[in-house]
């Protein structure tokens, strides 16, 4: 079972705009610093965290990134 679900985890891509906020949340950037950047609401950015955090099976932003540079999905 635990088979599968890393199968499917790692089957789940980020789409361009959640590449776009994790490269900003990669360089330090804030969820107020990113929304500027993009001209997007803070909630929008959340929403997006929340959608990157989950595809990527992490709890936080930090392991977001980490785990982001480990699989060549962000670039600094």
């Amino acid at each position: 079972m635990g088979t599968r679900l890393a199968e499917r985890m790692a089957g789940m891509t980020l789409s361009e705009r959640e590449r776009q906020v994790l490269e900003f949340v990669a360089t330090g950037k804030s969820n107020k610093e990113i929304a500027a950047a993009l001209e997007i609401t803070e909630a929008t950015v959340k929403g997006h965290m929340t959608n990157i955090l989950g595809k990527l099976g992490v709890t936080d932003r930090t392991q977001a990134v980490i785990t982001a540079l480990r699989r060549g999905l962000v670039h600094l």
